[in-house]
């Protein structure tokens, strides 16, 4: 038995589908007997809706950067959320940025968005509206396991990454996600997350085949026993794989041939 774990937007999903043959290529790898595992930074609900219309079912679903972790009855099988306090502070913070649109906290399943300049362009959540007042949201029970700043340009989002991580140093980990920051528990990524389920299903490193294009799927695919880049991804993203390819119904075409 072999696990695929994929990145969502902009390697499964890319240019905003699923292509039909990579939905073949999947359903026939896990009618095979292996397992599909999707690896995001999204929420759940986020997510459900658009697998649901491509027919795909994954085994496994890592949200949030590797926060929270379904199995594919829904069940969560594993979670992570950032200090109370410190999430407050992130959210204060992102009050007070230029640049900050927006900033969408989550615990996994659920998201809520709180607009903080209605002047500018929201690239990330254009049609995301807001459902919540902010002292709700400031009050939501069940803990935040991901927040995601929503800036007005990549470099700003890359700039309060990196002062996030120094600031919170011991709290939280910040991700830029191109016009994004997604801020999740200290210590956890997209690599934690495919190993908390590697090691859950008890199986060989070996045996594990992932797949992204972002700078935030380096964990993910340096914890993989073999590692695909897809053919948008940086080079720095591509120095770190094993191969490169065009789709993942090439990707288990070529897994298939080994």
């Amino acid at each position: 038995m072999k696990l695929l774990a994929s990145n969502y937007d902009g390697t499964l999903c890319y240019g905003k589908h699923v292509m039909e043959e990579d939905s073949q290529a999947i359903r026939q790898w896990q009618a095979n007997g292996n397992l599909f595992t999707i690896v995001t930074g999204r929420a759940k609900e986020s997510l459900d809706k658009y697998l649901k219309k491509d027919g795909l079912y994954p085994d496994y679903i890592v949200t949030n950067n590797g926060s929270v972790i379904f199995d594919k009855d829904g069940n969560e099988i594993e979670s992570n959320f950032l200090d109370y306090i410190t999430a407050l502070d992130v959210m204060y913070i992102a009050k007070q940025t230029d640049g900050v649109v927006s900033y969408v906290v989550n615990d996994g399943r659920h998201r809520h968005r709180i607009i903080v300049n209605p002047n500018i362009q929201d690239v990330r959540y254009p049609h995301m509206k807001p459902d919540l007042t902010e002292e709700e949201v400031m009050d939501k029970q069940g803990g935040y396991s991901q927040i995601v700043l929503s800036m007005s340009n990549p470099d700003m989002a890359s700039a309060l990454a990196e002062e996030l991580n120094i600031f919170f140093s011991e709290n939280i980990t910040a991700y830029a996600n191109n016009y994004c920051v997604d801020v999740v528990p200290k210590g956890i990524s997209k690599g934690t997350g495919l190993e908390f389920v590697t090691n859950y299903l008890d199986l060989d490193v070996d045996d594990v085949y992932a797949i992204g294009n972002l700078e935030k799927d380096i964990p993910m695919l340096e914890f993989a026993g073999n590692s695909y880049a897809f053919f948008t991804a940086f080079e720095e993203i591509k120095a770190v794989c094993d191969h490169e390819v065009m789709s993942i119904a090439e990707m288990i075409k070529d897994i298939e041939t080994e």
